[in-house]
């Protein structure tokens, strides 16, 4: 039976830059597996990016870098749209519509990102994760659910997890990070 514990919770209190999990010390390097749950939204404004906003993922970094170690592709839908996108050779991981933006005030995107064999040492670490989020209007356009996996092609052993958003610069107040330890 797989036995999931909370390592650690961050709750923003003010809009911060980015959120960044250190795992590096006890008990957050005894898991087989991490799995991250956001409730989230950004500062962004841009228009285009309507309500939702997406993440940038790095691992072992206390900044945003640029590191063409990390591949990623996604698929997600709005209403009847439905897009795919890919990257390889990128400086990120990217998880799309994860977090309402400043344009939806009082309304955030859910996120559930599995970090696969993060301390194998033998393979590179992988990423899958489902997301959505809803704008503040009643039309359907404003309805977004998503899919992704990520790549880090490195096989040390993860031990930082950041988070920073892509459109906005900061996480707002009342976004909630919640990193879990899986055990087999």
């Amino acid at each position: 039976m797989a036995v999931i514990e909370a390592i650690q919770t961050t709750y923003l209190e003010a809009d911060v830059a980015t959120v960044e999990f250190d795992i590096s010390s006890s008990p957050g390097n005894t898991y087989e597996h991490l799995q991250l749950r956001m409730n989230a939204a950004t500062d962004s404004t841009y228009a285009s990016g309507v309500y939702r906003d997406f993440c940038k993922v790095f691992f072992n970094t206390s900044t945003a870098t640029t590191n063409s170690d990390y591949a990623w592709h996604a698929m997600y839908g709005r209403a009847s749209t439905a897009s795919a996108s890919k990257g390889a050779s990128q400086h990120y991981i990217y998880i799309p519509h994860c977090a309402g933006t400043s344009r939806g005030v009082a309304y955030f995107g859910t996120t559930v990102v599995d970090i696969l064999d993060y301390r194998n040492g033998s393979k590179n670490t992988t990423t899958s994760s489902l997301n959505g989020s809803l704008g503040p209007g009643t039309g359907s356009g404003e309805l977004s659910v998503g899919f992704s996996s990520g790549l880090w092609d490195n096989v040390a052993a993860v031990t930082k997890v950041l988070l920073v958003p892509d459109l906005g610069s900061n996480w707002r107040r009342g976004s909630e990070f919640t990193l879990y330890g899986i055990q087999e």
